[in-house]
This record gives C-alpha cells, structure tokens and sequence, in this order.
C-alpha cells in the first residue's frame, strides 16, 4: 500500500491541472477497459472532452503534496438530485483516502446547494470502484430504504432517466448507485 500523502487538498478545477486530469482520466479509462468496460461504451475523454465535462459539471482536483492525485465531476440533475459523472485518482495514489476526500466534498457542495440525493452509475466489472462506493455508503437503486422527498426525488430521477434511455437507467453492465445527503 502506498504512503498516503502528508497533506490532501480538494478544490475546483484549475487551468493549470487540466492536463494532469487528462492523463489521470487516461489510465483510469485504460484499467475500465481492463476490467472489461468496452471502450466503446467508456473512452477517454482527452483534451476537449475534458473541457466540455468543465461546462456541465463541478469538477474538483485533489492535490496531494502539490501532485494532482485525482479528480470528480458531478452535477446538478433534474429533479433535483446530484450526479456524480466520474471519479478517479491516480494508481500510485489509490487506496489512502483520496477518491474518498472527493467524494465528501461532492456531498458537501451538493448539500450546499440543497441536493438531498446522490447519484452514481457504477460498471459492475468493476469490483474496486463498486466497493468504494459501497464502502462510502451508497446502496443499489431501490434497495435506499430512504423516506418520504428523497424517495420521490429518486423515483422521479429514475422515470426522466428511463424516458430519455428507453426505458434504461443504465447501460448493460452497470448499475446505478444512490445515497442520502440528508
């Protein structure tokens, strides 16, 4: 297991570590396609893409000893509902608490502006995202076992999604992940 870094900081995105966010997203996509995510479904996002997931989506770095060590990006989805996108940290750097680090501060901002719910597709081949997420706190969709607005806001999240993916929340080989920011 690698030294975890002295100091961890997570922050909004900044021009200067766009290209460190590129490459971290790169090699996570790579292991995705390892895992058996086809590329197809999954590919890099490279330069531009990076700067179109800019114009849609929070995104925050986690800088670890003044090293890029990862990113996240979520959003704010109707009906109200945080998304989270994507999350990835470099793999000399997983595995001491930093994909961690960025998701606490997704809950923070999405508690922030009021999102009583998160969100995540998560590809079931891969066993190390799925069990961070579960070790985090998120559960299957329809196993929330949550009351009352949240249980509306997810339902309703669940028919825009399936009106706009016929019928789908989630493409074949991933499942979608939700927890209680309240």
């Amino acid at each position: 297991m690698p030294q975890p870094p002295q100091k961890v900081r997570i922050a909004k995105l900044q021009d200067i570590q766009i290209d460190a966010v590129v490459a971290i997203d790169l090699v996570a996509k790579q292991a995705m396609h390892r895992a058996g995510v086809p590329e197809s479904e999954l590919p890099a996002r490279g330069l531009a893409g990076m700067g179109k997931l800019t114009k849609q989506h929070n995104v925050l770095v986690a800088d670890a000893d003044g090293t890029v060590a990862g990113y996240a990006a979520w959003r704010d989805e109707s009906p109200g509902v945080a998304y989270l996108e994507d999350l990835a940290v470099k793999p000399e750097l997983r595995r001491v608490g930093i994909a961690t680090r960025l998701i606490d501060a997704v809950r923070e901002d999405a508690r922030r502006v009021s999102l009583p719910v998160l969100l995540v597709r998560c590809w079931a081949s891969v066993a190390p995202a799925r069990a961070l997420l579960t070790k985090v706190g998120f559960v299957p969709l329809g196993n929330e076992g949550v009351p009352g607005e949240i249980a509306d806001r997810v339902a309703q999240w669940r028919e825009e999604q399936e009106a706009l993916y016929g019928g789908q929340v989630a493409r074949e080989g991933q499942v979608v992940l939700v927890q209680s920011l309240l």
